[in-house]
């Protein structure tokens, strides 16, 4: 039985084996239909757009089916316990991609996603939780390759806090740390204090980078942090130590000091490019010119969404399996 929660279970190569698998079907290399007559199901109990689209049409495209259902509309709504779902569910399809967190009970979302994984027997994707949110890294390592080729990994990557109204997953970010510790990138990560990330993610990957040689540096100061960057990725994530009366009026405080503008983007490298995963609101974690700016990979990264489901689902399902069993 294989699952994909996050990238802790993978080699580097294996991540990289990943990544390439979906550029070959991007450039329609592979054609095959390893999802051929099986029913694949997309459980998410918050809203999506990019992920749930390039999965249902990367499942289509793979000769399989997609079912979409909100928590809301099954009996989740009404109390049937997550065990009697996904045991049930596990009669019916052939496979589960599942997006499922609440940010207001850190951990509920991973503990949820082992509970429909060992109840149902299927192999279920993480399509974000509260700790990770692989398959949209992947998409925008595959955009730095795209643009960088093998030499990506020596571009400074600056992944830093914005601001954000909603209290968002950390899932990237720690995706992210996770990914660059594995494939030996060169990573910044800057952040306000009170917005320190997993420890558990922290101490992995810094015993990983000592394998892989990865630089990963950490800053409490964007306006440092950003000066001769390579790429430019801002994310918002919700604090794991504040309480949320607490963070909503400190994020007030602090969101000037946090957005990417003209002046701040300006220090980065003159080519630097800008990364966000959607959904953005403009005058948050970066202002509009940025954004819809001809450095902004944005777009492009959404794109590269369709192409690494396939790849995920396809290592899955395939007789050439990649991912490691958990």
């Amino acid at each position: 039985m294989e699952n994909f929660f996050d990238f802790s279970k993978l080699k580097g190569y294996e991540l990289e084996k990943l990544i390439d698998l979906a550029s070959s079907y991007k450039s329609g290399k592979i054609k095959d239909q390893p999802l051929k007559n099986k029913n694949i199901g997309l459980l998410f109990n918050v809203p999506s757009t990019r992920t749930r689209i390039s999965f249902q049409t990367a499942i289509k495209h793979l000769g399989g089916e997609p079912l979409t259902y909100s928590a809301h509309e099954l009996q989740l709504a009404n109390k049937e316990s997550m065990k009697d779902t996904a045991t049930v569910m596990g009669k019916y399809l052939d496979g589960l991609v599942v997006r499922w967190y609440n940010m207001n009970d850190y951990g509920y979302g991973r503990n949820t996603l082992e509970e429909i994984a060992n109840n149902s027997n299927l192999p279920v994707i993480n399509a974000l939780d509260d700790k990770d949110h692989p398959c949209q890294i992947m998409a925008d390592i595959l955009t730095l390759k795209e643009k960088y080729g093998q030499n990506y990994k020596k571009k400074k990557v600056l992944f830093t806090w914005g601001y954000a109204e909603r209290k968002k997953s950390p899932g990237c970010t720690h995706s992210m740390l996770t990914a660059a510790s594995l494939l030996g990138m060169d990573l910044r990560i800057a952040h306000p204090k009170g917005f320190e990330l997993d420890e558990q993610y922290l101490s992995f990957a810094k015993q990983t980078a000592k394998e892989s040689g990865a630089n990963l540096e950490f800053s409490n100061d964007l306006d440092e942090a950003i000066e001769d960057v390579d790429v430019v990725y801002a994310k918002a994530w919700g604090s794991l130590s504040l309480p949320g009366y607490e963070e909503q009026r400190y994020k007030n405080e602090i969101r000037d000091n946090w957005l990417v503008n003209h002046e701040r983007f300006d220090r980065a490298n003159q080519d630097a490019y800008f990364i966000n995963p959607l959904p953005i609101i403009r005058g948050d974690e970066a202002i509009a010119e940025i954004i819809d700016g001809p450095r902004s990979l944005m777009y492009n990264t959404a794109e590269n969404r369709l192409h690494v489901q396939k790849a995920t689902l396809a290592s899955i399902y395939s007789k050439d399996k990649i991912l490691q069993k958990n």
